[in-house]
């Protein structure tokens, strides 16, 4: 996907970063920005809209100073996965 082409519309940076995190914490369960695959000029808007989906509940981390991100309570609750489903499946 990485046209950013998704039925006919072209994708912003902004989705792109949503699928992309989202994709990373139901597959793998938590990420680090290095693990998204964006251009280091896209970094800053990466780094926003993260720190936008986590205070919408999307995302989570321990504290502000972590650099690992993982499932949010709505993430759980809206994608019907949980924290220990996904650590099921990765081991």
């Amino acid at each position: 996907m990485a046209s950013g082409l998704v039925c006919g519309t072209t994708m912003t940076l902004r989705d792109r970063v949503w699928d992309a995190a989202l994709t990373e914490i139901v597959e793998n369960g938590t990420f680090l920005i290095k693990d998204l695959e964006f251009e280091e000029s896209q970094r800053h808007t990466v780094r926003r809209v993260l720190g936008e989906m986590e205070a919408l509940g999307w995302l989570s981390r321990t504290d502000s100073d972590t650099r690992t991100w993982q499932l949010g309570q709505k993430a759980e609750m809206r994608l019907s996965v949980s924290a220990e489903l996904i650590r099921e499946v990765c081991n």
